[in-house]
């Protein structure tokens, strides 16, 4: 049985704070009327919580929210900060998006999801910049890209990151995961439940390496340029189950309304690390062999390949040579 975690939360105004006991850490994301009417989103996502362990401070007010369930809610800025079934009078349903550390939530599970929105099941919203430019004579007429025409480019983009053979990262100026595609579970072993909304320092980035990135963050914010952004590098990242897996990376900015964000794609090395691992055996000392058909100088001759290690005459080492014994018959 798990040992009951403390949740601590508190209202978007901070005059009502709370604490309370859960074992469940699976949060519900509820797509009701209720929830999306009273959020103004698609829906809201609760925590099961021991009600008998719940301390508020701070007033409530409460309201009849069904005919089986109440909510309470700060009465200065309207949070909700709990749901109240009546068949369940020794549980309490916690707004998971009201607690202080939002990584207590280790997954989640969709219920009403025939009533989700389609706006928001189609697929993952994309991120737009303010567009502050002055209509154009094409804007005017209607000749612009159309909300129809922007949706299904959306949708190929989606399509386009979820077929990549290249993990795709993305983050917002906060630092936190906003685009996990399915190479990156592949690669880096989180699942897209687990990584978003994740600072991306504490997920995969080494412990020695990310007062770097939080410098560069902050200089990204500052300048919205870094000394990594427009090249491809390679680096160590942190897989889930605490190994590192070598990685290139290729890093763009991504300006979003409240600063820069960074887009990555990304591309496990590992074979090729072990490839180059070989070859330096090989020069080392460790002599390593291998056989092709190649073909020379426009005829069909079977050759033997080896690689062994040399240096040239004058002592300084040439990296490996490669020298061909020909096997046809008959061969000088």
């Amino acid at each position: 049985m798990m040992t009951p975690l403390v949740l601590r939360g508190r209202c978007a105004c901070g005059r009502a704070e709370y604490a309370v006991h859960a074992a469940q850490l699976e949060a519900a994301v509820c797509y009701c009327a209720t929830c999306r009417r009273s959020s103004g989103g698609a829906g809201m996502a609760w925590l099961t919580a021991d009600r008998a362990t719940l301390r508020i401070n701070g007033a409530l007010q409460t309201w009849r929210s069904s005919d089986h369930a109440s909510r309470q809610f700060c009465p200065h800025c309207a949070t909700q900060l709990f749901c109240l079934e009546d068949d369940a009078p020794h549980e309490i349903e916690v707004a998971a998006g009201t607690l202080d550390d939002q990584k207590l939530v280790k997954s989640t599970r969709s219920v009403f999801v025939n009533e989700r929105p389609l706006w928001d099941a189609q697929h993952t919203l994309a991120h737009h910049e303010l567009d502050l430019t002055p209509p154009t004579p094409e804007t005017a007429t209607g000749d612009a890209p159309t909300g129809r025409s922007r949706a299904e480019a959306d949708a190929a983009f989606q399509s386009a990151l979820a077929s990549s053979p290249d993990a795709f990262i993305s983050i917002d100026p906060d630092g936190l995961i906003t685009e996990w595609n399915p190479q990156a579970v592949a690669t880096l072993g989180w699942s897209y439940a687990e990584a978003i909304r994740r600072p991306l320092h504490e997920l995969i980035i080494p412990p020695e390496m990310r007062s770097a990135h939080l410098r560069g963050m902050s200089r990204l914010q500052r300048t919205g340029d870094g000394p990594v952004l427009g090249r491809r590098f390679e680096v160590d990242a942190i897989h889930k189950l605490g190994h590192r897996v070598p990685i290139e990376l290729f890093v763009a900015p991504l300006r979003m309304a409240g600063g820069t964000g960074a887009t990555a794609f990304v591309r496990d090395v590992s074979a090729r690390r072990a490839t180059e691992a070989s070859i330096e055996r090989a020069i080392g000392g460790e002599p390593v062999s291998f056989e092709a058909d190649l073909r020379l100088a426009g005829q069909h001759r079977t050759v033997t390949v080896r690689v062994t290690p040399r240096r040239d005459e004058r002592g300084t080492p040439d990296g490996f040579l490669i020298h061909l014994e020909d096997a046809a018959a008959g061969s000088a």
